[in-house]
């Protein structure tokens, strides 16, 4: 240790510097990793059904080389008709070639792009800002990061879109630092977020288009480089063009905003205009994205998209984030646009449509937020004087700290009991009583929680040939089309039946809701053969049969 001691001593300090830097950022990797793969498979409590669909078509692909619509290599997946992104599918493909189809090996490229995303930042906010201490601070604070940590922990569309987003502006600002050939991989990696999630497809163009007007002089000192990448990225553009799906008309059309929506605002009872009417539910919709509430408090509400009792960032970030964005002001550089627009342009997406505020469409506030807040607590240390700057350091870890536990702890022990239907929670179970008891020929599951099909086909490993063979679709205008797309396939029937009536049959397996079990006319006849428990003890599914 004496010897290390005297050899550090004799370099030079900007070389120490360099050591300690490195060694922090270890360490952030190695936190990101563990919050991103501890209990990976248990928190969330279940695969949700996107989850498991994205987990099965990479299944399918990686071993017969087509989706579960039987369509080879597709550059959108069909899925539930709600047309699903390939990006995350294709990128989980080695991993369940490799490690089979787990919950664990489904969620495992999330938690691993996650990570990247975490040493992206790092390197993104050195480039923009020039400072170390700034960098360490981003990388560490998307690392504890609520918002980060709810996506990076399951197969998320939004997770891979930030990641790249995020990388391509790097490679963008290191192509015009360093090497040329960089803007290749940075128009690459844009246009893969573009196909990664529909929020890109509005923020991520204009964000391209600000960068190449405000680089504009510097860009074309790269001569071809620059215009084989913008080759690049024209050809992830002209895609939208040749595959219209992937503009995501089939989503839009679950959550446009219709006359009640309209009706509902002051200025449509005023004039009985709708398109003033969509300004006010946009201007609302927007402003919702940056109120303490959402920000700091309670989060998105949606139970699959934040534990609800916490803020998207944490309350310290609240002092950090408007700290710098005044200095950011106060730099009056590219950067500075480049920044605000990647901030101001992040809730666009979410206000065009309803259910705002959406941690999901406006994905792109990660990443600009992150920034913003680490920026703003290195200025903060940088006012202390030198003295109490460790003490100050200190202070701001420890109520990170604090903060970090009591999400964590929330998080990993009573997250998993809150609303698990909204995970789809007990179809796992259901699969592995179905796989251990082969006696039953036929079952009847029931459709209630939706797209109950797809947690058989993925827990099962069902071979995509033999699921084609026998899949039988629900019409589009049949009221079960609604719940589930498939109607059977082998020897499993999803919804189409009434339980009310449901006849106690020998080697004929029920699986019901709670309240379907208790509306059984024959109720007496049956023989519950199995009771599948919520988290917290309450009863999800009964499984049936004759006596």
């Amino acid at each position: 240790m004496q010897k290390l001691n005297s050899w550090m001593r004799k370099q030079p300090s900007g070389y120490t510097m360099k050591i300690k830097v490195k060694i922090f950022l270890f360490l952030i990797i190695l936190l990101a990793a563990f919050l991103r793969i501890y209990k990976l498979d248990q928190v969330p409590p279940s695969v949700n059904w996107d989850e498991a669909a994205a987990g099965y078509n990479a299944y399918a692909i990686a071993n017969w080389g087509k989706d579960e619509w039987g369509k080879a290599f597709p550059l959108v997946f069909t899925s539930f008709k709600d047309d699903k992104h390939p990006i995350h599918i294709y990128l989980t493909v080695p991993f369940v070639k490799i490690f089979g189809l787990s919950d664990f090996t489904t969620r495992l490229p999330g938690a691993i792009i996650g990570v990247l995303s975490v040493l992206v930042i790092f390197y993104l906010t050195r480039i923009l800002f020039k400072n170390d201490l700034t960098a360490l601070i981003s990388a560490l604070f998307l690392a504890v990061s609520p918002y980060h940590l709810q996506f990076s922990r399951g197969l998320w569309e939004v997770n891979f879109a930030l990641f790249f987003f995020m990388l391509g502006l790097l490679m963008f600002y290191l192509a015009l630092q360093k090497k040329g050939w960089l803007i290749n991989i940075s128009f690459l990696s844009f246009g893969l977020s573009i196909l990664s999630y529909h929020s890109s497809k509005i923020v991520v163009p204009l964000i391209v288009l600000l960068l190449c007007f405000f680089y504009f002089k510097d860009l074309r000192k790269l001569s071809k480089n620059f215009y084989s990448g913008l080759l690049i990225f024209l050809v992830f553009i002209s895609l939208l063009f040749i595959e219209p799906r992937l503009l995501g008309t089939a989503r839009v059309k679950q959550t446009q905003l219709n006359l009640e929506d309209f009706e509902k605002t002051t200025i449509y009872k005023m004039t009985k205009n709708s398109n003033l009417a969509i300004g006010e539910i946009f201007l609302k919709n927007y402003i919702s994205h940056f109120t303490p509430q959402y920000l700091f408090l309670t989060g998105d509400q949606s139970p699959r998209n934040s534990v609800k009792t916490s803020g998207e960032f944490y309350k310290i970030d609240a002092l950090f984030i408007l700290v710098g964005l005044l200095y950011l002001l106060k730099l009056r550089s590219r950067v500075t646009l480049i920044l605000l627009a990647w901030l101001l342009l992040s809730p666009v997406p979410a206000s065009l449509v309803g259910g705002a505020p959406s941690a999901t469409r406006a994905v792109f506030m990660m990443g600009s937020m992150h920034l913003l807040s680490a920026f703003g607590a290195t200025k903060i240390l940088k006012l202390t004087r030198n003295k109490i700057k460790l003490l100050a350091l200190f202070i701001i870890l420890l109520i990170l700290s604090i903060e970090v536990y009591s999400y964590l702890n929330y998080y990993y022990n009573i997250y998993p009991k809150k609303e698990p239907t909204d995970w789809q929670y007990g179809m796992k179970q259901i699969v592995e009583f179905v796989k251990d008891h082969p006696r039953y020929h036929t079952i009847y599951v029931t459709e209630e929680r939706s797209q109950p099909y797809i947690f058989f086909l993925f827990y099962l490993k069902e071979p995509l040939p033999d699921f084609r063979n026998t899949v039988i679709y629900n019409r589009l205008d049949s009221k079960s089309y609604k719940y589930n797309t498939v109607s059977s396939f082998d020897k499993y029937y999803f919804g189409g039946w009434d339980p009310i009536e449901s006849a106690p049959l020998p080697s004929v397996l029920y699986v019901l809701t709670p309240s379907q079990y208790d509306g059984l006319k024959y109720r007496a006849k049956f023989n519950v053969v199995r009771i599948i428990h919520f988290p917290d003890g309450g009863n999800d599914f009964y499984l049936v049969s004759a006596q």
